[in-house]
This record gives C-alpha cells, sequence and structure tokens, in this order.
C-alpha cells in the first residue's frame, strides 16, 4: 500500500499490514492494527481499532462502487507498488 502524510510533505510511503492483534489491557475489547512503512523510511504505525472503528470501515467498504472496486482487486491480485526488479 502506499500511504501519504501531512507531515511528510508530497512524500508517498510504502508500507504493508504487519499484524492484527488483540488488546491484552484492562478487558479492553478492542485490537492492535500494525503497519510497516518500509520505503523512504522504515517507521513503525500502531493503530488501536475498536468496534466503532470496525462498524465505520464496513459501511465505507459495503457502499456499491467500493464493494465493485475492491472485490476487482481482490480477484485480480492488482497492487498499486510496481514490483521489485530482480
Amino acid at each position: 500500500m502506499k500511504v501519504n502524510s501531512t507531515g511528510l510533505g508530497k512524500t508517498t510511503m510504502v508500507a504493508h499490514f504487519a499484524n492484527l492483534t488483540k488488546l491484552e489491557d484492562n478487558g479492553t475489547a478492542a485490537m492492535v492494527l500494525n503497519i510497516e512503512a518500509t520505503e523512504p523510511v522504515h517507521w513503525s504505525i500502531k493503530a488501536t481499532v475498536g468496534g466503532d472503528d470496525l462498524r465505520m470501515f464496513l459501511k465505507l467498504l459495503l457502499r456499491p462502487a467500493v464493494l465493485t472496486r475492491a472485490l476487482r482487486l481482490l480477484c485480480t491480485g492488482a497492487g498499486v507498488c510496481p514490483a521489485e526488479k530482480k
């Protein structure tokens, strides 16, 4: 995935989902999503995700135009990052 941050100006980072784990804190019903940015800097980004966040994501994903595009991406395996040259 490509990630932009207003703090980096027009710089675009290459990143990927590292893992999704259960939050082990005071019985909180949440998860931690780890994202690793690898280019041009190496950053580890942690996002705590709760039920309200998941509901909002599903609401956005289930819009017909977005769902159609997501299914097409899943079927074709298309990515936004160019393949690495070997």
